[in-house]
């Protein structure tokens, strides 16, 4: 199976910046501002679930509402094709 990881969408979100990526098996990953590690969560509709949290500004940040559902679905398709 297809480890890559596919950038799938880009937003700017509370003075910070995040890009969203998954992988063939399912696995979504959240990358903030110029960080290369990624934080790994879950896609709900509408929102990912970062069981681990990031920390942002002193907050702890365990829930993203994201605007990408349909590009996160697309993107897992596609890796799984390749």
């Amino acid at each position: 199976m297809n480890e890559e990881v596919k950038i799938v969408n880009e937003f700017d979100h509370n003075n910070h910046h995040f890009k969203i990526g998954v992988s063939a098996d399912g696995q979504v990953s959240v990358y903030v501002d110029n960080e290369t590690k990624a934080h790994h969560g879950y896609h709900f509709p509408g929102v990912i679930q970062i069981p681990k949290g990031i920390e942002l500004d002193g907050q702890m940040i365990l829930r993203l509402p994201i605007d990408c559902d349909d590009a996160i679905k697309e993107g897992i398709s596609k890796l799984k094709a390749e």
